[in-house]
């Protein structure tokens, strides 16, 4: 076990940032490619059909990552399969001893990457899931699941007017399948804010997720997180940062990258969840647990 998935490199971290205001980052989320094979109706990301960058660049914003302090990094796009060098970016990224995610959204081959886990995503069941990304993409991603139930895969849904009513339903059939599941919110970006669920739909929304966490073990998202859906929350965005396709790099919020953020109107999660885990909200910091097999801190 390298330093970084060892416990003491988090506490390590944590008298760093309380007690020396150090606010270095410890996750990434690098978009290897902006090109994807999907048209998602509640993507607000610009495709991008240009150049993909290199391998060898890919490796040294790894390496800069590395020495920021990053020990989780999020390999996503666009869709990252379609960059030539996934493998290898990810192979990169594990061997420096970080941990990576690697988000995808489960139609394309997936056997040759070995992140430490997947996030796939998926926008309800059949038929809202196919309105959104498009016919016939409900059943090519359960293939690809039950393909490689060797490996840790987590679903990624994010919340919408579209698929909000499937939130029991997707539980239910999904659970025997994956080995776990999380919900997020769409944010109302301007193109597609008539897709977005408003705030008191979104408080519905998440009570309803506390309701089932106890029927559904696999359902991940914190009840900390959950609870603070639709109301004023503690968020430190410094404690991620982005790189974009062009190898931009931006700390704090993703938002950022296509509008001006507005915090009042989020509940995507990625801060919060991390976030209560740098309060450490107990519950938060089992998520991080399950969703990567970090150490258990408390």
């Amino acid at each position: 076990m390298t330093f970084r998935k060892n416990s003491f490199y988090y506490y390590y971290r944590l008298i760093k940032w309380k007690l020396l205001g150090d606010r270095s980052p410890i996750g990434a989320s690098i978009k290897i490619t902006q090109r994807c094979n999907l048209k998602c109706l509640h993507c607000a990301w610009e495709k991008n059909s240009g150049e993909d960058r290199s391998l060898r660049e890919w490796k040294v914003t790894v390496d800069d990552l590395y020495k920021q302090g990053v020990s989780v990094v999020a390999v996503e796009g666009g869709e990252p399969t379609l960059h030539l060098g996934a493998v290898d970016i990810v192979e990169h990224i594990r061997r420096k001893g970080m941990y990576c995610i690697f988000i995808t959204n489960g139609t394309m081959d997936i056997s040759r990457i070995r992140p430490d886990v997947f996030w796939v995503s998926i926008e309800g069941m059949e038929e809202a899931n196919d309105r959104i990304r498009g016919k016939g993409t409900f059943k090519r991603v359960v293939r690809t699941i039950k393909e490689h139930r060797d490996r840790k895969i987590l679903s990624l849904t994010s919340l919408s007017r579209s698929n909000a009513d499937d939130i029991e339903s997707f539980c239910e059939f999904f659970s025997p399948l994956l080995s776990g599941i999380m919900f997020n919110f769409v944010y109302p970006y301007r193109d597609i804010k008539d897709e977005a669920l408003g705030r008191e739909e979104r408080i519905s929304a998440a009570e309803r997720l506390v309701e089932l966490k106890e029927r559904y073990p696999k359902l991940l998202n914190s009840v900390s997180y959950l609870k603070t859906v639709g109301r004023e929350k503690e968020v430190h965005p410094w404690l991620l940062t982005t790189v974009t396709s062009e190898g931009r790099q931006i700390r704090g919020c993703m938002v950022r990258l296509i509008e001006e953020e507005d915090c009042a109107l989020c509940d995507m999660g990625c801060c919060t969840e991390l976030s209560n885990a740098y309060l450490l909200k107990h519950d938060s910091i089992h998520f991080w647990s399950l969703n990567f097999g970090l150490p258990r801190l408390i």
